[in-house]
């Protein structure tokens, strides 16, 4: 029988429109902003996501790397989340292969993945999306895909989607998180919003975590963060009760609480 040349053909164009948009879409910049994909492979971005402190470049002063709130399910159940260590890929410079931890409750789970820079964009200084400018800072975004998988007592629970990140970069041509707005209402970076998928595949839960700040819920504040009553006892009471500067007991234990470094407990 001979071959269906025309169907082919057909079948041949397709594959190369669907590889050409997935090229395009793959190499894309964030809205508002010149494209930099190609020139972000040359820095090593882990800083961004995994360090010991960050400058805060507008006070001149530095501080421990942020630990992210995170929200899993209806309820908005307290999620936490912290990288161990973050790795530049030799071969692929876009990945980065994380190794973490996280948290619901008491209970805390090792986990492992890729983050992969999918868009790369420097802002336009005309751009209605650009942040304010700094002499001598070019100032940009990171769209990334994240897959991580739980592993341990939950293999298979998967945790995908996306990553928002923004960076800047000085007159030395170092590439830095963005602090450059840091104190000022609705600051945050590093925003993640996906799904966790538990080992079964059955159970879907949207999740989100961010440095500082969680844009677009219900605690979203233009200080950071403000737990709605609703949700406190979904997590959430050691973060209303850590007041600074109040001796009472309580607000002492919470403080401790919201400080401790649970990830080195497993």
């Amino acid at each position: 029988m001979k071959p269906n040349r025309p169907l082919n053909v057909l079948i041949l164009f397709a594959v190369m429109v669907f590889i050409i948009v997935d090229s395009l879409t793959t190499q894309a910049q964030p809205a508002g902003t010149s494209n930099f994909y190609t020139r972000v492979k040359d820095y090593n971005l882990a800083a961004l996501w995994h360090a010991k402190n960050i400058k805060l470049l507008s006070l001149k002063e530095t501080e421990r790397f942020p630990e992210p709130y995170g929200t899993l399910g209806k309820n908005y159940q307290r999620f936490y989340i912290h990288y161990t260590s973050v790795i530049k890929d030799p071969s692929n410079l876009y990945c980065y292969h994380v190794k973490g931890k996280t948290r619901l409750g008491t209970r805390v789970l090792l986990i492992t993945g890729t983050i992969t820079v999918m868009q790369a964009g420097i802002y336009k200084p005309a751009s209605v999306y650009a942040p304010d400018t700094y002499k001598g800072y070019k100032r940009g975004q990171i769209i990334s895909k994240v897959v991580f998988t739980e592993s341990e007592t939950h293999p298979g629970t998967v945790i995908k989607g996306e990553l928002t990140t923004h960076f800047c970069i000085n007159a030395q041509n170092q590439l830095l998180y963005d602090t450059l707005d840091f104190g000022i209402d609705g600051y945050g970076n590093n925003y993640f919003a996906g799904t966790l998928t538990n080992h079964t595949g059955k159970e879907v839960q949207n999740l989100q975590y961010g440095d500082y700040n969680l844009s677009g819920s219900p605690f979203s504040d233009v200080g950071g963060i403000t737990v709605p009553p609703q949700y406190e006892k979904y997590g959430w009471q050691s973060f209303v009760d850590a007041i600074p500067d109040d001796l009472r007991p309580a607000n002492k234990a919470a403080i401790a609480e919201e400080k401790r470094q649970w990830w080195n407990n497993l």
